[in-house]
């Protein structure tokens, strides 16, 4: 399973500079991890992308949740992730750290593959897909691009379990590689 892909994905979105949050975002989880979440100790550790030397941590939090910290030019940002199977894909359930009261937490979904020391992600929100979530399930429009989804934990698993394996439902595939 490749949680660190997924974490390091959103993360990296949020933190870069010119980068925004990911364009398919939900209100609920689609992993709830005393029911859905598994854990695999191999995403634990410190993750390098092969191209531009950003760096994520992965850490076991509480149950079978992770804690990820992502570091970029300086900045760092936090997140916890829940590790699931949505049909043929494993994909972490990505949600910022950080929020006040003037900020809802949301959730973004990453897919993940792990090999052999090294980690494959992406954002699972690409317009086609984003073009699903807006036919099937509750939603906000945030703007032209962005949808904000409404729908609860069960709708969501779902949809992931029917679109998540498909190549159509993500953007480009970011690597990484274990530190040692």
């Amino acid at each position: 399973m490749q949680y660190p892909m997924i974490l390091l994905a959103l993360t990296g979105t949020l933190v870069l500079a010119g980068c925004d949050s990911p364009a398919l975002i939900s209100l609920e989880p689609a992993a709830i991890a005393d029911q859905e979440a598994g854990f695999d100790a191999n995403l634990a550790g410190a993750w390098q992308a092969r191209e531009g030397g950003d760096l994520c941590v992965i850490r076991h939090g509480d149950g079978n949740a992770y804690t990820v910290t992502y570091l970029s030019d300086g900045s760092s940002r936090k997140f916890d992730a829940l590790l699931f199977q949505a049909g043929q894909a494993s994909l972490l359930d990505l949600s910022p750290q950080d929020s006040d009261d003037f900020q809802t937490p949301g959730h973004a979904w990453i897919r993940i593959w792990t090999t052999n020391g090294s980690l494959r992600w992406t954002f699972l929100d690409s317009e086609w897909l984003r073009q699903q979530a807006a036919q099937e399930l509750p939603n906000r429009a945030r703007d032209n691009s962005r949808i904000l989804l409404t729908a609860p934990s069960t709708s969501l698993r779902s949809f992931l379990a029917k679109y998540a394996a498909d190549d159509r439902s993500h953007g480009e595939v970011e690597d990484w590689q274990r530190l040692q």
